[in-house]
């Protein structure tokens, strides 16, 4: 419940900085502003199943490129980094607040070993998910 609470704060949040940005009207979006919102909501429910802009790109039937670009013009960071964003911050919830091991968090966000989950993490964060857990709040 925590994780999904947290991720849905995500969700809001980066709708906030598009609305900041833009004139938000719900009854009238842009193309680019409904390819937004539609990566996002994916996003929110794939996360787990695959981080490539290719996958979303291909569930939303356009070229992977069109995605980046019309992402990065809504809302400033390109599809990867939301991609990425919303990887790291599941990751940090489940190490925070659970007492699943490193592996079964890894297994859970679908990397293909613990290895490469710890790479990823302290690619994106500045440390290993073990210092992370360890570290004071």
């Amino acid at each position: 419940k925590i994780a999904h609470a947290m991720m849905q704060a995500l969700l809001y949040e980066a709708l906030d900085v598009y609305k900041s940005r833009y004139n938000f009207n719900i009854t009238k979006r842009s193309r680019n502003e409904e390819i937004f919102y539609n990566f996002f909501t994916l996003v929110e429910r794939d996360f787990k199943i695959d981080r490539s802009v290719l996958y979303y790109a291909d569930k939303l039937c356009i070229t992977p490129k069109h995605l980046s670009a019309v992402v990065k013009a809504v809302s400033g960071h390109t599809a990867g980094d939301w991609i990425d964003k919303y990887v790291v911050l599941a990751a940090k919830v489940m190490l925070r607040s659970s007492s699943y091991t490193i592996q079964e968090i890894s297994s859970d966000l679908n990397f293909s070993n613990q290895s490469f989950f710890g790479k990823y993490f302290k690619q994106h964060v500045g440390m290993s998910p073990s210092d992370f857990r360890l570290q004071d709040v």
